[in-house]
């Protein structure tokens, strides 16, 4: 990793006062647009066809949609809603007790609001507040195959769970669901790009699967860069948002300019990250993002990260490179290009 110059996945973005003020003051009336996944998985007869198509079109023009009809059951989405507010609800002193650690590589337990290093491969803005909001992780529970500890076994937990009864059955329900969700789309990628349907499975057998319960409160400062969450894009390869009934998201359109997401009931936000512009050779997008809580009350939201196994070789796909069409990024590791994104290499 250390001799190897990384092209950064992100896109290009000018750190200055004008751009800043788009960021904080979102203008934009352009359409966040909606991917209906009824067709694809109710099995109507081209369903799969045509969402695939769909959803090519928007992550080459937006890289953030409202997915509808996703079959996440709502019941699962309202609880998760209520278990965060729970565990943000216990003490500081409580909370601090499951102490954010990224052992196994990919990051469990509780970050309070102020308290979480700003990596300095994530901002895309610079001399930045430290970011208001606290966060709860827990990465995919059933894998310890790839943890550190021998002595783990099969039935172990690598996170680590607040005292709360019933938090950890219903956290990882929603959990269960989505991965259900996220797996879905992997025809569907590969479809979009001329590939075999099974093209991705290969590469998602533990994979990348981390949640996080997240919590902003009311931000009296607005301006100045202090963010609930500073502007950056995500490194996966999809994200997957829950939110609730607070606004405070804004995304980066194709204009330059920045819209306000609104709230859909019934959908989830999905993203796509920095993974599927290397593998498509920036074909695809990673949408830049922030959170700054204008409301009088908190807010709070649930994303989902989605990549392949630590050990994918990330090279651009066949059908995104050729004779003319050289690859922009040099084939690297899930595992290295995560730990570049966080600043833990030297590249």
């Amino acid at each position: 990793m250390d001799d190897v110059k990384l092209r950064d996945p992100r896109g290009e973005m000018k750190d200055d006062d004008a751009t800043v003020a788009l960021i904080d003051n979102p203008d934009s009336t352009e359409e966040i647009p909606t991917l209906d996944f009824a067709p694809y998985l109710e099995g109507r007869p081209g369903g799969k066809e045509e969402v695939a198509a769909k959803l090519r079109e928007i992550t080459m023009t937006v890289g953030f949609f409202y997915l509808k009809n996703h079959g996440v059951p709502q019941h699962l989405i309202d609880q998760a809603f209520v278990e965060s507010k729970r565990f943000h609800d216990l003490p500081d002193a409580e909370k601090d007790k499951l102490a954010y650690s990224d052992e196994y590589g990919i990051g469990t337990g509780y970050r309070g609001a102020g308290k979480k290093n700003e990596y300095s491969n994530t901002a895309l803005v610079t001399k930045t507040k430290p970011s208001l909001y606290s966060q709860y992780s827990v990465r995919r529970e059933p894998d310890v195959a790839r943890a550190s500890k021998a002595e783990l076994g099969p039935g172990d937990t690598i996170n680590v769970w607040p005292d709360l009864p019933g938090f950890r059955q219903n956290v990882l329900a929603y959990h269960a669901a989505v991965e259900t969700l996220a797996r879905s789309f992997l025809p569907l990628w590969s479809i979009g790009l001329g590939l075999p349907e099974d093209h991705f499975g290969k590469w998602f057998n533990q994979p990348h699967f981390q949640l996080g319960l997240l919590h902003y409160p009311p931000q009296k400062e607005i301006g100045n860069r202090q963010y609930g969450i500073n502007p950056h894009t995500d490194n996966a390869m999809m994200t997957f948002l829950a939110q609730q009934d607070m606004p405070g998201l804004a995304v980066r359109m194709p204009s330059g300019h920045w819209r306000a997401v609104d709230i859909v009931p019934g959908t989830l936000l999905v993203n796509t990250g920095n993974v599927l512009v290397q593998w498509t050779n920036e074909d695809y997008l990673s949408t830049k993002h922030r959170v700054i809580n204008t409301n009088e009350v908190d807010r709070y939201s649930i994303p989902i990260f989605f990549g392949p196994d630590d050990e994918t070789l990330v090279e651009v796909l066949p059908t995104c490179r050729g004779p003319d069409r050289p690859p922009l990024y040099q084939p690297i590791t899930y595992r290295d290009l995560r730990n570049w994104y966080f600043g833990k290499s030297k590249s």
